[in-house]
């Protein structure tokens, strides 16, 4: 698993493409980020406004880690990590990345701001501070209230301390989730996440991304300044989140096999009448077909019919699940490999008559040369 993940990226289309760009992309995303924090707190909050600039390339960033994660959740040790294509899916990627972190924070968040709400009541509120000192040393002695402080702030500190671990344990489980699926519901489903984070292959890919995370942070903070740590920072989170993804695959492919196989046992006496109307409105659209364009237009009524009940086709692409438009290989978007004809597809050449001189799939620079050339 560790070498797997470690070796990804020396499979990959376009491997310095990667480094580069996606070294670059961290660095932009470093700076862009904080300045735009410093902007917002200090200079004004109008600064807000350019949040979708300044967090771009953090979330392309974090789009490619889904992509990451979801290729070692689908492929395995099969094939290298992606590349770095198709910035749009990455960003859409990037921002439920986000989105499901802040969704697993919020507790802590909700919990942190009611103890500091109690804390500034006792300061300032309508709670005099200091009749409940006095009431504490009275109870406890002189040292008293430097004790239920001391133990106020322990308390908290192993809470929130607890809760980040939990969180950091948690949060890759719910990425492997939404990444392998393409929803950001599946990365909040409670069941899904417990079912991954409860495996042991999980918790091996886990163990072994966060000791490659913290070599290669320890590699890389020595020479951030020479801008080559970070492309080495860049390079830890791609095997650790293709570890994440190897772990989890497991658990994941078990759990999207047992809905397929259960999907049918769960139908409900409402879907059933739904079916047997839809075969009734079928039949009568068969008959009419037949009787009016023949049987040839029957048969297409009924492979339309029987699409249309069958189980839908699980498509995972990183848009919530839904079709994209497919987008060219990455040696094309890379700009090492430009095909004038796509031999590959046969629907566009089984299109073209035997006789047409137009090439399939894809055309021509200039005339043939077989062609005679026209002296007039």
């Amino acid at each position: 698993m560790l070498t797997a993940a470690a070796t990804a990226l020396t499979r990959t289309d376009d491997t310095a493409g990667v480094v580069l760009v996606g070294g670059s992309v961290t660095l932009l995303g470093w700076i862009l980020t904080a300045l735009w924090l410093v902007g917002v707190l200090f200079v004004s909050p109008a600064i807000a406004v350019a949040a979708p600039v300044a967090l771009a390339p953090s979330l392309v960033a974090r789009g490619y880690f889904v992509r990451v994660t979801r290729s070692a959740i689908q492929s395995g040790d099969a094939t290298g990590a992606p590349s770095l294509v198709a910035w749009g899916e990455l960003v859409r990627d990037g921002l439920k990345s986000a989105v499901l972190s802040a969704a697993l924070l919020a507790p802590l968040a909700g919990g942190l701001a009611v103890a500091g709400g109690a804390g500034a009541a006792l300061v300032a509120g309508p709670v005099d501070p200091e009749s409940t000192v006095n009431a504490i040393e009275s109870a406890l002695g002189p040292n008293g209230p430097v004790a239920v402080a001391v133990v106020a702030v322990g308390l908290s500190a192993a809470l929130v301390g607890a809760y980040l671990l939990a969180f950091a344990y948690v949060r890759p489980a719910a990425l492997a989730a939404f990444a392998e699926s393409g929803r950001l519901r599946d990365g909040l489903s409670p069941r899904t996440v417990a079912g991954v984070a409860a495996t042991g292959s999980y918790a091996t890919g886990w163990t072994l991304a966060v000791g490659a995370l913290a070599v290669g942070y320890a590699v890389a903070a020595p020479t951030v300044p020479l801008v080559v740590g970070v492309a080495l920072a860049f390079l830890a989170r791609v095997v650790a989140h293709g570890l994440y993804g190897r772990g989890a695959a497991g658990a994941l492919r078990e759990g999207s096999t047992w809905d397929a196989a259960a999907q049918p046992a769960v139908r409900t006496h409402r879907d059933a009448a739904r079916s047997g109307s839809r075969a009734v409105r079928r039949a009568d659209a068969n008959r009419r077909a037949d009787a009016t364009h023949g049987a040839g237009a029957g048969r297409a009524a009924d492979a339309a019919g029987r699409a249309r009940n069958a189980p839908p086709t699980h498509i995972v692409s990183g848009d919530g699940g839904q079709p994209i438009r497919s987008e060219p290989p990455a040696p094309v978007q890379v700009g090492r490999d430009v095909p004038v004809t796509d031999r590959g597809n046969a629907s566009d050449a089984a299109a073209i008559d035997e006789g047409s001189d137009e090439p399939a799939g894809g055309f021509e620079w200039g005339p043939s040369l077989a062609d005679a050339e026209d002296k007039s």
